[in-house]
């Protein structure tokens, strides 16, 4: 085959129309040749015109050549139409090739004639790319973060059933179709996934397959265009009709496990049963498609896009899966996974800290034995509110107790932070009666004030009371 046997027949005639143009050109120039040892020159313009015409009966021959095709291409269209509407008109055959008896005998209820003439009037109204079904950026980093798990059904509001988990529907009665969120990817050569009948009635008709988006909500999966579904009822399987369909396997039960497999570059679609492979009869399947699944009454499954093991061998051997099992991108930690970590263990308290308390708390017990063999009374410890203060030798009262154990005082001057206000604070008993409950006013007058009791040389010295150099 020619390495240009690929191309269609416009761009070869462009190509050839161009090569031509380049010829006549290049011997558009004055051409020497040489004869019985002489030497002549042909002049450019008396050449000119006999090229020129040759060009002109090329250019004339592939535009006849082309227009002829456009012709016969609508010829045959024009033919098929009208054979279609004849077969229509006088034997009664639709598009999918049924006559009009043949689809009496196999819709004979009023019910699956209209399912079936609704269903032909949502294939007018939302013919294959309507609705954009490519995976976005979006949707591919959520792939990325995800892996497998970013793959769920959905069910819509028109659909009679409940969504167990994100692989796992129960179908409520009725006829209803279910499809996932995202469809199936391209970039390997096989994708593969499992479903699993959990529970399903003898008299429930079942179909597992693939179809484009929107597909319709009330119809079985492969009764209607760029569809394929698998029955598990008899082992059929129909493509794009509910008609046609061929038989290729077997009747499944609960338990049961049917496999389905397609390869994206080729279109073909191929089904399996408890690990075992049926022959591939579906193709030309070259389309955004997402795993569908549908039943006429109550009946649940569960589906196995690679999030564990497959039953069929050779997919879990060459990883068929929809994607990894882990996403690349690391989740957000799990709440309470940072218990007994390295970082808590180094913030909590030394033993050095803790020799250092017990040695303050034996210095207290110490010093109060000695006061009670003295006789001398120890004050009892301050309240957590209050605020110890340094009080200089000069500024203690006459009659006043006692200084209290060191250790006792640098227990209470520690880091404690003093309170905004005190209780008998006349300006907060003035916030507090006039039913006042912000604090802000206190606080921002305190900040304003030099605070004195925080001041280690500040002294405290009673009205009546006298300095004791008095």
């Amino acid at each position: 085959m020619l390495p240009f046997g690929h191309l269609p027949p416009s761009r070869l005639a462009l190509g050839v129309v161009y090569m031509a143009s380049l010829a006549l050109a290049a011997r558009s120039r004055n051409i020497p040749y040489r004869n019985d040892n002489s030497t002549k020159t042909i002049d450019g313009d008396e050449s000119e015109e006999g090229e020129l015409v040759v060009l002109l009966i090329i250019v004339v021959a592939i535009c006849g050549a082309l227009v002829g095709l456009g012709v016969l291409f609508l010829l045959v269209y024009v033919c098929t139409s009208i054979a279609r509407r004849i077969r229509w008109w006088v034997f009664g055959v639709d598009e999918d090739g049924v006559s009009e008896g043949m689809r009496s005998r196999l819709l004979p209820d009023e019910d699956s004639r209209q399912s079936y003439e609704l269903a032909r009037a949502f294939e007018r109204q939302y013919p294959y790319g309507s609705i954009d079904t490519q995976l976005t950026s979006e949707q591919q980093t959520q792939i990325r973060e995800k892996g497998v798990e970013a793959w769920e059904f959905v069910v819509n509001l028109d659909v009679n059933a409940m969504l167990q988990s994100k692989t796992e529907v129960l179908f409520m009665g009725g006829e209803n179709c279910v499809q996932t969120n995202l469809p199936l990817p391209k970039a390997n050569s096989v994708y593969y996934f499992e479903v699993k009948l959990v529970e399903k009635p003898a008299d429930v008709n079942m179909w597992i397959g693939l179809a484009t988006k929107p597909y319709p909500a009330w119809r079985m999966t492969g009764w209607n265009k760029y569809s394929a579904g698998y029955c598990v009822n008899n082992g059929s399987v129909h493509q794009n009709s509910p008609f046609k369909g061929a038989h290729i396997g077997e009747q499944l039960f609960v338990g049961d496990i049917l496999g389905i497999g397609y390869q994206p570059r080729s279109g073909v679609v191929w089904f399996s049963r408890n690990g075992r492979r049926y022959k591939a009869i579906v193709s030309g399947m070259l389309y955004d498609l997402f795993p569908t699944i549908s039943a006429d009454g109550p009946c649940s499954f569960s589906a196995n896009f690679g999030q564990r093991g497959f039953v069929f061998i050779e997919a879990n051997v060459k990883r068929w899966g929809f994607g990894p099992v882990e996403g690349s991108i690391a989740p957000p930690p799990i709440y309470g996974a940072n218990q007994n970590t390295i970082l808590l263990e180094t913030a909590a308290p030394s033993s050095e800290d803790d020799e250092d308390d017990d040695d303050d708390d034996d210095a207290d017990d110490e010093g109060s034995e000695l006061d009670a063999r003295n006789g001398n009374s120890r004050q009892p410890d301050m309240p957590t509110d209050s605020i110890a203060i340094d009080i200089p030798e000069g500024a203690i009262p006459v009659g006043a107790p006692h200084d209290t154990p060191r250790s006792h005082r640098r227990r209470q001057t520690g880091s404690r932070r003093p309170p905004l206000y005190q209780k008998n604070d006349p300006i907060a008993a003035q916030l507090l009666e006039a039913g006042e409950t912000s604090l802000e006013p206190v606080v921002s007058y305190r900040n304003k004030q030099p605070d004195l009791l925080s001041s280690p040389r500040s002294s405290i010295t009673s009205p009546s009371a006298e300095p004791a150099s008095l």
